[in-house]
């Protein structure tokens, strides 16, 4: 199951930002994948439900290697980055290459789903050494770190991530780690985990300066 489009050597990419906090453990690059048809209410990025124009994976891979240098820990994130499992593994192969990079993968799959999944997911899930699963649910509390919201579960994969253990049980440090990144003169993206009703109450404030803020969906 992929992207209507997508090939190994491309990738619907959306950008990344560096010295991230919160989406993982310590300082990360994170980047954003377009494409998800959970459509999960409240999600914090509808923006990155709809495909977009796919990016050749090599200037992903130039983008991505200097931040690297300096943190070398990945965050994927979305969308949904199991949709584009080809192209993302072949993306961590080439920056795996020159750099020994951690990687982070949120997917609204479970893991038991990805398991049982294509031989793409499969491949995927080799090279993850921390995986975020589960769908958001607007319902539930996000007290918990790196998640979205608590349902979700933090599995970690890989040997180099075991020491990890006591962080990923722990709560959400407060005050939560929160950046906006410039995308464009007039687009901005919130790059962390709001708790519940920051967002509305971060339009407001907005609002009563004059400025509008509008989701990229609206």
């Amino acid at each position: 199951m992929t992207l209507t489009g997508c090939s190994p050597d491309r990738l619907d990419y959306d950008g990344s930002a560096d010295r991230v906090e919160g989406l993982g453990p310590g300082l990360r690059v994170a980047m954003w994948v377009r494409g998800c048809r959970r459509r999960c209410p409240g999600c914090i990025a509808p923006e990155l439900w709809d495909p977009g124009r796919p990016t050749p994976l090599d200037e992903v891979v130039a983008e991505l290697r200097g931040p690297l240098r300096s943190s070398p820990r990945l965050t994927v994130t979305g969308g949904e980055p199991f949709l584009q499992a080809e192209a993302l593994s072949s993306l961590i192969d080439g920056l795996r290459r020159e750099l020994p990079v951690e990687v982070l993968v949120y997917s609204g799959f479970l893991l038991e789903e990805l398991r049982a999944g294509p031989d793409p997911w499969q491949q995927l899930l080799a090279r993850t050494d921390i995986l975020v699963d589960g769908p958001y649910r607007e319902d539930e509390p996000n007290t918990m770190a790196w998640r979205g919201s608590d349902n979700q579960r933090v599995h970690l994969l890989t040997t180099r991530v075991e020491h990890l253990a006591p962080l990923s049980t722990a709560p959400m440090p407060e005050p939560r780690p929160m950046a906006v990144r410039m995308l464009s003169p007039l687009s901005y993206r919130l790059v962390g985990i709001p708790r519940r009703g920051d967002l509305l109450a971060l339009r407001q404030i907005l609002s009563g300066r004059g400025l509008e803020v509008v989701n990229r969906r609206e």
